[in-house]
């Protein structure tokens, strides 16, 4: 019986520790039947507001949760490289938000406080 119960705690904690494992605090998604580039120099990359007036292609979409000790040029320099890992020569913030009270709850679980920014890569047609 103690064989039984210590492989059932094993399997449950191997369980919990992949799934601890696998959250990222980041990440991005290509739009299926877009256009692929090569990866641009971050440095270059711009960061706005809204969308520009030149004609662009979105490629895909960046998320990225900073921690609370990081600063605003830490959080800019991983959002313009995951940008230009995508081959995008801007990126669209779309939401950056702190989600509150009963929506803190029901957005993915997290605890209250937590920020997300949400983004937009585009391309500029050349």
């Amino acid at each position: 019986m103690k064989t039984k119960t210590m492989t059932a705690f094993l399997i449950l904690a191997a369980t919990a520790m992949t799934t601890a494992a696998c959250f990222r605090s980041y990440g991005h998604r290509r739009y299926p039947g877009t256009p692929r580039f090569a990866s641009n120099d971050y440095a270059y990359v711009q960061l706005l507001r809204r969308e520009p007036r030149r004609d662009h292609v979105r490629l895909g979409k960046v998320w990225f949760r900073p921690e609370p000790w990081m600063d605003r040029y830490e959080v800019k320099l991983i959002l313009r490289e995951k940008t230009a890992r995508m081959g995008g020569d801007a990126l669209i913030i779309v939401a950056d938000r702190y989600p509150r009270g009963a929506a803190a709850r029901r957005y993915r679980s997290r605890a209250v406080g937590e920020r997300w920014i949400i983004g937009f890569v585009i391309r500029y047609r050349r």
